[in-house]
């Protein structure tokens, strides 16, 4: 195993902790996970983001009203979730 040292600002280094830790990542997993993008895509991938579209804020926002409401049903995977999208969605037609 390798191992990669970087030299950054003080002030960089304080930043990018913070936007990570608020992530709820780690400086290791988003460096190695920005490697294993660069291999996968072929590619330099430079699209870590806090800031979310405004139409993304407020879905979020709706399904925070919605959960507090109880109106909301859980799912126990993520394959659970998208069979249970795509059954709405069929019903909604």
């Amino acid at each position: 195993m390798s191992q990669v040292t970087v030299r950054i600002s003080d002030a960089d280094k304080q930043q990018v902790d913070r936007i990570v830790k608020e992530l709820g990542l780690d400086m290791t997993t988003v460096t190695r996970a920005f490697y294993k993008q660069i291999i996968r895509e072929q590619r330099i991938p430079l699209d870590f983001s806090l800031d979310l579209p405004a139409e993304t804020e407020e879905a979020l926002e709706e399904s925070r009203r919605l959960a507090m409401r109880g109106k909301t049903k859980g799912y126990a995977t993520g394959k659970d979730l998208v069979d249970g999208v795509l059954a709405a969605a069929g019903a909604d037609r």
